[in-house]
């Protein structure tokens, strides 16, 4: 879209910031785009660079030259839960009263919607609700299984949060990695790019592990983050070149996933409440006690 205009300001707009005017006159823009306009000359008033900041007077001549692409809004989805996914979803309730919940999350479905996950956990949940609502105090991916905690009201979603921050909530996960690790336990620390939102930065990851069972082609191990950074788990063990089998994002290309799902499974969770320690375990699910005989671990 090319703008060609020029504009004379009158007492309506009289000591109003440059910026403020051009989004009211010209609708949704970015401010970034606005910016490099006037540091241009794209943008000037009274044929004179002027900054964003300026505010205008009376009789101002603003003149306008610039060519804006607008970028199409991303299209919104719609998700409506199904009484057969909530009777699904329900099975895998291991425990539950009024403050919390424990959920055996099955691989390949989302804790909570994204753009390319509409389908989801808490939505389901809270659907078909009546007598509480689910709050999520901890996310795991969507191709990872096992435990995770739910809060049923807003006091013990801050009480777990809390605990979060605070590293009083351990988790231990179980993972098979290609490979066969050089150690039998320790600890792995990176420092792992993230986005945040909208910006890259760089977080520090701890993760201590240990070895269940190991062979030339394969370790099976329990692994237990200090930290909460995203996907973790699986970078680490990556940035090491023993990446988790079946892990289609963080992988190593000579080693052959053969389209198993992700080998990682929330085994325990440990908390507190009301005062009293609180411990919660599950079993990995068929496929991945399956990979473990077929790669005699």
């Amino acid at each position: 879209m090319i703008i060609k205009e020029m504009f004379v300001i009158n007492n309506e707009f009289l000591n109003t910031r440059i910026d403020k005017w051009l989004k009211h006159k010209m609708g949704k823009i970015p401010q970034s785009f606005l910016e490099k306009s006037l540091r241009s000359g794209k943008i000037k008033v009274n044929n004179k660079k002027i900054k964003s900041s300026y505010k205008l007077q009376q009789n101002d001549e603003i003149i306008i030259n610039i060519n804006y692409e607008k970028t199409p809004e991303r299209k919104k989805f719609l998700y409506s839960p199904s009484i057969e996914e909530h009777q699904e979803i329900k099975k895998n309730i291991i425990f539950e009263n009024h403050d919390y919940m424990i959920f055996n999350k099955p691989s390949g479905i989302s804790v909570q919607s994204g753009t390319k996950s509409p389908k989801n956990i808490i939505d389901i949940l809270n659907k078909f609700s009546e007598e509480k609502k689910y709050f999520l105090v901890h996310r795991i991916d969507k191709e990872t299984s096992g435990l995770i905690l739910f809060a049923c009201n807003k006091t013990f979603a801050q009480d777990f949060s809390s605990q979060f921050r605070e590293k009083i909530i351990k988790k231990n996960y179980l993972a098979i990695l290609h490979g066969s690790l050089s150690i039998n336990e320790g600890m792995l620390e990176h420092d792992l790019l993230i986005k945040d939102k909208n910006k890259i930065k760089n977080f520090k990851a701890e993760t201590t592990f240990f070895v269940l069972s190991k062979n030339k082609n394969f370790s099976y191990v329990q692994a237990s983050p200090i930290t909460g950074r995203k996907h973790q788990i699986r970078q680490q063990f990556f940035k090491i070149n023993n990446p988790i089998v079946g892990d289609d994002k963080f992988y190593i290309p000579h080693y052959k996933n053969h389209n198993h799902p992700l080998m990682l499974h929330s085994h325990e969770i440990n908390f507190t409440y009301k005062g009293k320690n609180k411990s919660y375990k599950i079993d990995p699910p068929l496929e991945f006690k399956k990979f473990l005989i077929e790669a005699n671990l």
